[in-house]
């Protein structure tokens, strides 16, 4: 729509100034909700009014008309923009926020009688841009990511804007979904020639919000004048060594979030420059099977997350969730973080004693972003000073406990805890522990830190001293003992008395105000002027603490990098803690990281399933897991319900907190390093695309076996389900041949294929394994043990039968099973061991022939002895209802 079109749609040359003002401002934010502030409500019309008010659950009114069309309008306090914001953002919309930028005084005196006040749009709100706590979650970033691609290759900028983090990292083109379903972005920007390609239909599939940019918004050019500008460099180089492609990501983000924060946008540090391939690689499908940071409801508690975060602090919790979500592949770095937990697990005393003071410890990224925004409230300052006193504890314990002779990496760890001393006395003396957490009522400055302020609030204390002798002054005159002095903020500081007493108000210095139900309220001259001097005296107090506010924040501002050092110290002392209390609290133990085809697990246990069964860690059936270059494939045979998937999960749990440095659940553990997991477990329909469950299982094996490598682990369940038995069985085989002599990597595979079981004969780097279960009678056991050999069944009519199906379903069940078990016995198990010494498991046309013609002989005797011209209607109906049951 062009302006002019605009113009007209909405009737602007007959719509009054201020809505041509609104209309003005609406053409040029055509994409947003447009939140138009006019006195203490921000206002919405025509359709932004409607949308608003059904995702508000708010009135819906009008406000004018054009021509004979009344104007939707409906609107919320300035007072309560949070509350509403989360709303709006929650319905994936975006806002623009219009604010007043000068008093309707100060407009006249500008402009006349006839001035309208000024307004702009100063700050544009998207998922991935906002910074208030009541909008982002405390416990996970909030990145905002630009996408770029060119070819085979992708770069990506993620930016948290409300902890001033930025990164930037390239990558293969085909490990970008997996990447950002890692980062899980509230906001990703990405071209509009990418807005019908396969890369937005993945990114829509893992529910991560797109907005699309023009092309020339990731030009080259372009995108580096803009990092250039931002960071007032003369050459890239200052940032480190960044691809053509990651200067795409990096300027297209810095240029959205200018074009969104407006003149409010921080200076950001220069971008962390992320080398891939010191991270593991987690695939989405393992990602989501594992149940890493939330579980299968979308859910932190039942998550591996839920269980180890015993962090204290906002920040803690964060980085930890970044530790799980991004474990690392370089065994200097694993062993350095491991080093530290075990420092902490090795000296449960201090441990506790430094978790007990980080529950005085605020949220210091995000007060010190709000403060660099121009966004902070006096509890952002009070939180950064309390802060800076917790530090200090922390130090001195550090120093009480182990003098000055600390190890390296603690040394690192513990070397910004002595904060700033000058920033700490400033904020003590300046702000009142009492201040409101609000910047327009004043009460924020302590008096003695300014004389002036210390006059202004002498002046309205002595205005109460004089309400008060005023007060009495009046009683005194007219007799009237309940006489008071009130203030309200319709008629301001009024005389009240109660309505039987009005006969004695006689004298004219008394001037009648209002009469209400049972009160009638007066005013004087005398109590006309004291209100004028103390409002005087209030607005003037008002204003000037906010410009010592200012000054306050800017000398926090130019302490910013002391304050963000202490800030990463101490969300990373936090993350310790938390790992060597789990370790001690769980019975984990410490993780030998090599750099070999090694995974050696000894009594390992899954760590959510041990927590949710409210279970101790020798109740909880252990189990091993041995590895190696001789012996890289498990395969697993046994029934549902013994355990198969829960050992297939806890070995790829553990895995990753070890790369993560924490401990792990087992009585041994040494692992080589795995550069990426993948995982095919579970099953289910894409209706979005069409795809049944066994191609999507199929996918997905495609993936994996496309993307692995000889230092990755893969973990699958019942590969080939999907389909007809013996499809099944034949793509089961194939994929094992090819882990096995193509991938060579380490892998876990559970199957209810047990002809698999062959394959131990065929492969020499497979070994079989099953589940052990005990049977007593007609009853099964499952002991949830792994044992070296096959299952010869899987039980599934047994466990049926646990599910609760009818007595009359189970009986006949079973006498079907043991027909299929005879025939298979006799015919079928022969045809597949012969198949099985041959080599070759996908040549089955002719056996199955014969097995069906063995099925059906008595079938096909029984038709050719039938003459149909002999037989009545009756007799046929017979032959009929005969052959139904022999099928």
């Amino acid at each position: 729509m062009n302006l002019a079109e605009f113009h007209q749609k909405y009737g602007y040359e007959q719509s009054t100034v201020v809505m041509q003002q609104y209309l003005d401002l609406k053409f040029a934010h055509l994409d947003y909700l447009l939140l138009f502030q006019m006195g203490d409500f921000y206002e919405l019309f025509f359709e932004d009014a409607i949308l608003a008010s059904k995702i508000l659950g708010i009135t819906l009114t009008r406000r004018g008309k054009i021509g004979e069309d009344a104007i939707a309008m409906c609107g919320v306090p300035v007072h309560a923009l949070e509350h509403y914001l989360n709303k709006l953002l929650e319905a994936e919309q975006k806002v623009a926020i219009c604010q007043q930028l000068e008093t309707p005084e100060d407009a006249r005196k500008r402009g006349g009688y006839k001035a309208i006040v000024r307004r702009e749009v100063t700050r544009i709100i998207t998922p991935g841009t906002i910074t208030e706590d009541i909008l982002v979650s405390t416990a996970t970033p909030n990145y905002l990511t630009s996408v770029v691609t060119v070819k085979d290759k992708a770069a990506i900028c993620y930016v948290d804007l409300s902890t001033s983090f930025i990164a930037v990292v390239e990558l293969p083109l085909s490990e970008v979904v997996n990447e950002l379903a890692k980062l899980a972005s509230k906001e990703i920007l990405l071209s509009d020639s990418l807005r019908a390609g396969a890369l937005a239909e993945a990114i829509h599939k893992l529910l991560q919000p797109i907005t699309f940019q023009v092309n020339s918004f990731f030009s080259t050019n372009k995108t580096l004048k803009i990092i250039l500008d931002f960071y007032n460099i003369s050459d890239i180089s200052a940032i480190g060594e960044v691809s053509e492609l990651q200067i795409s990501a990096i300027g297209s983000i810095l240029e959205y979030l200018s074009l969104t924060q407006k003149q409010h946008l921080n200076k950001l540090p220069f971008p962390k420059i992320v080398n891939y391939h010191h991270f593991m690689n987690i695939d989405i499908a393992a990602r989501r099977n594992l149940e890493l940071t939330v579980n299968l409801s979308g859910h932190v508690k039942g998550s591996v997350l839920g269980v180890i975060d015993h962090t204290i602090t906002k920040a803690g919790s964060r980085l930890l969730y970044q530790f799980l979500s991004a474990p690392l592949t370089q065994i200097a770095a694993i062993n350095d973080r491991l080093a530290i937990v075990d420092f902490f697990y090795n000296n449960l005393v201090i441990t506790t004693k430094i978790r007990g003071l980080f529950k005085k410890v605020d949220d210091l990224e995000r007060c010190l972003t709000r403060v660099i925004m121009g966004r902070s409230l006096p509890r952002d300052l009070l939180g950064i000073k309390n802060t800076l006193a917790v530090a200090l504890e922390i130090k001195a314990l550090f120093i009480s406990n182990f003098s000055i002779k600390l190890a390296d990496n603690i040394e690192h760890l513990t070397q910004f805890l002595s904060g700033d001393t000058e920033l700490y006395e400033l904020i003590s003396q300046s702000i009142l522990d009492t201040a409101p957490n609000s910047l327009s009522e004043g009460g924020i400055i302590r008096p003695e830190y300014h004389p002036r302020v210390a006059e202004l609030y002498m002046l309205i204390n002595d205005g109460k001293t004089h309400i008060d002798k005023l007060k009495i002054k009046y009683q005194q005159e007219t007799g009237i003992e309940n006489l008071k002095i009130s203030h309200n903020n319709v008629i301001g500081l009024f005389i009240e008395i109660t309505a039987r007493h009005s006969n004695k108000i006689t004298d004219e210095q008394f001037i009648h105000r209002q009469t209400t139900a049972n009160a009638v309220r007066y005013t004087t001259v005398e109590l006309q002027k004291l209100e004028s001097d103390m409002v005087n005296a209030r607005s003037l107090v008002v204003a000037f603490e906010q410009e010592l506010y200012v000054k306050i924040c800017q000398q926090v501002i130019d302490k910013s990098t002391i304050i963000a050092r202490l800030a990463e110290s101490l969300s990373a002392l936090d993350v310790f803690c938390n790992l060597g209390y789990i370790a001690d609290e769980y019975n984990y133990t410490k993780p030998e990281i090599v750099d070999d085809s090694s995974f050696v697990v000894n009594a390992g246990r899954h760590p959510v399933v041990e927590r949710s069964q409210n279970i101790n860690s020798k109740s909880f059936t252990h189990n091993d897991c041995v590895l190696s270059e001789q012996n890289r494939i498990q395969l697993l045979t046994g029934p549902n319900m013994s355990g198969k998937s829960t050992f297939l999960r806890q070995n790829a749990i553990i895995t990753i907190l070890a790369q993560i440095g924490s401990f792990v659940p087992a009585s041994f553990a040494k692992i080589g390093i795995v550069d990426k997991i993948f995982s095919r477990i579970g099953s289910g329909d894409d209706l979005f695309k069409g795809q049944s469950t066994f191609m999507v299982e199929m996918l997905e094996t495609s993936a994996i076996l496309a993307q692995a490598t000889s230092k990755s682990l893969i973990i699958l369940d019942e590969v080939g389900r999907g389909t007809s038995t013996y499809d099944g069985v034949a793509i089961a085989w194939a994929v094992l041949e090819y882990v096995h002599d193509t991938l060579r990597c380490r892998c876990l595979f559970a199957s209810h294929y047990h002809e698999l079981i062959k394959l131990d004969k065929l492969l020499p780097a497979l070994t079989n394994y099953t589940m052990d279960i005990e049977e007593l009678g007609n009853e099964i056991l499952f002991l949830h043990r792994i044992i070296p050999g096959h299952a010869d069944k899987s039980y599934g009519v047994h466990v049926a039968q646990l599910a609760g199906l009818p007595s009359a379903v189970i009986l006949r069940a079973n006498e079907i099973l043991q027909k299929f078990e005879n025939i298979s016995d006799k015919q079928e198990k022969k045809i597949l061991n012969t198949e099985s010494n041959n080599l070759s498991l996908f040549n089955f046309n002719n056996s199955a022939q014969e097995i069906k013609i063995a099925k059906y002989s008595k079938i096909v005797q029984e038709l050719g002895s039938i003459n149909p011209d002999n037989l009545s209607p009756k007799e046929a109906l017979e032959v009929l209802y005969i052959l139904r049951s022999m099928m």
